[in-house]
């Protein structure tokens, strides 16, 4: 079941936004070349892509760069380490044959440069934290694994009750399971230890591994699964108005006050599932201060896509229901580590 937060794994998240994308014939091409915005030399080796696909490019020793796409609208990402990462919105309807794009270098004060230099016990720590938390719990967050923590900027200190995280370079995912490697450049990532609460912004770019023909199937189906009933699944149908058709209901939210039975469940599942970072026994956790005076829970009355969203004259839809709702995927139950309570 698929809920009003948004904030599942990235590895799914981040993979099935581009499903049905990277399996589209190419009719156009994006053509460029990267420079400095200060000195205008051409920076090589910058990685550009289209955010959240398999299309993209290395730029060559004169900053240039070719990445054959479909029609559509699309995000374009520049990044190389010691540069501020840089996006560029556009469609193939108004593609021009060539863009010079100028991008502008990092600025790090001193006291983020103490925090990237530190390696001490502390940051090994972070590292576990972040890992668990940005890779997720299922079964391809666990398989999943981060290949370069060595660029990542990570301060817990910087910030009462609170982890901060950045990449200085792009961070390198291997999901063996979906037989992909992930390009992600991190631009944000705060985890609340108070609240749970885990928020994070940032950029992929996706490479199909080479998969022997033995264990092609196999990761087609894995493939097929993690994407039904996920959040770009949602969307789609959403987009296409067959939100029946694809399996999904819409619910609104309601308040209801939280008892002792609900909360000592909630931490059951939770011991079941998931390995917490901070856990209290519920008699702490009814007097905590924090706790809200009412939990969310399903209401009857089921949304419609015109009650969740408008379309804009540029033809893109826009989120615009502001209050909580609850998706419900019909077809499959997901994993249990996914549930939310």
């Amino acid at each position: 079941m698929l809920h009003k937060s948004f904030s599942i794994p990235f590895y799914c998240l981040l993979f099935l936004s581009f499903f049905c994308l990277s399996s589209t014939y190419a009719q156009y091409v994006m053509k460029g070349r990267v420079v400095d915005a200060e000195t205008f030399q051409p920076v090589e080796f910058a990685t550009v892509f289209i955010n959240n696909s398999t299309f993209g490019d290395i730029t060559d020793g004169s900053g240039v760069f070719e990445i054959p796409i479909p029609a559509g609208n699309y995000e374009l990402v520049i990044s190389f380490m010691g540069y501020q990462t840089f996006k560029f919105p556009f469609s193939t309807q108004d593609l021009r044959e060539s863009y010079e794009f100028r991008i502008l270098q990092e600025t790090i004060d001193l006291e983020e440069a103490k925090v990237i230099e530190r390696r001490d016990k502390e940051w090994y720590k972070n590292l576990k934290i972040f890992e668990e938390l940005f890779l997720g719990n299922s079964i391809n967050g666990q398989k999943s694994k981060l290949l370069n923590p060595e660029v990542l900027i990570l301060d817990s200190e910087s910030y009462e009750n609170k982890l901060i995280a950045r990449g200085r370079d792009i961070l390198e995912i291997q999901n063996p399971n979906l037989g992909y490697t992930i390009k992600f450049v991190l631009e944000s990532f705060v985890y609340d230890f108070e609240t749970t609460v885990t928020q994070y912004a940032g950029q992929a770019y996706f490479f199909e591994e080479n998969i022997p023909r033995r264990r092609k199937a196999k990761v087609e189906e894995q493939r097929k699964r993690a994407f039904e009933g996920s959040i770009a699944h949602f969307i789609r149908a959403l987009y296409h108005d067959n939100l029946e058709e694809e399996g999904f209901t819409v619910k609104k939210g309601k308040l209801n006050k939280p008892t002792y039975d609900v909360i000592v469940g909630a931490g059951t599942l939770l011991n079941d599932t998931i390995p917490l970072l901070i856990r209290d026994r519920p008699q702490q956790q009814s007097k905590n201060e924090n706790l809200q005076n009412e939990a969310l829970g399903i209401a009857d009355d089921t949304l419609k896509r015109g009650d969740l969203v408008e379309q804009a004259r540029n033809g893109f839809l826009f989120l615009t229901y502001a209050d909580p709702f609850f998706v419900i995927f019909e077809k499959e139950p997901e994993e249990f580590n996914l549930r939310e309570i």
